[in-house]
């Protein structure tokens, strides 16, 4: 799989560009602030229809406008498609297929990008919601169904959240009234919780194998381990979907009072935590600067194997490496471009060829002033 032409109107920066792409590797050079994370961004949109920066879709419209577009035509075994969207600030997304309007559960996962950034070391030493996110994103990646489960578990959360802050500033017959009613809300939210959850236990469980053969490379003789810790129980979680709804009905009917008096759901994946360790030792907190970039880049190589291995995927994924070389020394660089030549399309953002391994080969694009100079 890879991209052939990327189009954006009024996307971020770019009011209107257009730039072409061939399969092996392509830089796209430029300061900060000059558009060339932009593309990359947006390219990543189209794969899994959410940013890899930013939580919203309101800071990807240009500021001058009200609707954005993306376009983006690919290669994927020999098979042209075409697949667009537009951003709307007043609707809806609107999602084209080879010039056919789909919905956006036909477009996801058509195309897969995996995309490696400064903002993923957040997934380590950030808050525990990154490394949730990160997961969620893997499994979507795999199963585009997640996407449904992820929107369902977020919808029936918010109801419950709103029925119990509800009932927290109620008393007496009134309170109990409210309260009776969330017995429909807690069967449908133990079900959706406990989908969600096993898919994160699957995805980890399929990923870390993939993720420590890669660290080994970078750093030999050392152990990348995961510990996925729920905030609602001590247990160590099975992957059994009916082992896990009936912790957590146990786990609700015991959290039931203060979940009352606080008026917040407080059992569920919405809080659980992902602990990953190196040698035992948690990698926030204890590793430095230089093991957590290797155990980042070694998470992403991770999804980018599993990905191509996976029975959902027909060809291989899309590599991006944005603004990442400059932070790694000669050895690195050297090993991830031993890497990136193994994929069908690399796309690599630089501030300065000096940043770049010496003699690559590949076609270079260069940003100044907002747009491309040359390429």
């Amino acid at each position: 799989m890879y991209l052939t032409q990327i189009s954006l109107a009024n996307f971020r920066s770019h009011k209107s560009l257009t730039l072409s792409f061939d399969s092996g590797i392509t830089c796209l050079l430029g300061n900060n602030g000059e558009g060339k994370t932009n593309v990359v961004e947006a390219l990543y949109f189209l794969a899994n229809q959410e940013s890899h920066r930013v939580a919203s879709n309101q800071p990807l419209i240009n500021k001058d406008a009200t609707v954005a577009k993306v376009s983006g035509n690919f290669n994927i075994n020999d098979t042209n498609l075409q697949l667009e969207i537009e951003l709307n600030q007043r609707k809806g997304n609107s999602f084209w297929l080879n010039k056919n309007p789909v919905k956006a559960k036909e477009a996801l996962g058509v195309v897969q990008v995996v995309i490696f950034a400064p903002e993923d070391l957040e997934i380590l030493r950030g808050d525990p919601s990154n490394r949730r996110y990160f997961l969620d994103q893997t499994a979507t990646m795999l199963n585009p169904r997640v996407a449904g489960i992820r929107s369902d578990y977020e919808r029936v959360l918010k109801q419950r959240n709103s029925l119990l802050k509800s009932a927290s500033m109620l008393s007496g017959k009134a309170q109990q009234t409210a309260i009776s009613t969330l017995d429909v809300w807690n069967e449908r939210l133990i079900q959706l919780a406990a989908e969600l959850i096993l898919v994160r236990l699957n995805s980890l469980t399929n990923l870390m194998p993939f993720v420590n053969d890669y660290y080994q490379q970078i750093a030999p003789n050392n152990n990348f381990d995961f510990n996925y810790q729920p905030s609602w129980t001590e247990l160590k979680l099975e992957q059994d979907i009916n082992w896990i709804k009936i912790q957590l009905e146990q786990a609700l009917s015991a959290a039931a009072t203060e979940e009352i008096k606080r008026g917040v759901t407080l059992v569920g994946p919405h809080r659980d935590e992902v602990f990953f360790s190196l040698n035992q030792l948690p990698i926030k907190g204890y590793a430095s600067h230089g093991e957590t970039w290797s155990a980042a880049l070694s998470l992403k190589l991770g999804v980018l194997h599993l990905l191509q291995s996976s029975i959902n995927s027909n060809s291989t994924p899309i590599l991006v490496l944005d603004d990442v070389f400059a932070e790694l020394d000669d050895r690195r660089r050297e090993q991830l471009m031993q890497i990136a030549l193994g994929v069908e399309q690399t796309i690599i953002t630089a501030a300065a060829e000096v940043d770049l391994p010496s003699n690559l080969a590949a076609k270079i694009y260069r940003f100044s002033g907002g747009e491309v100079v040359n390429g």
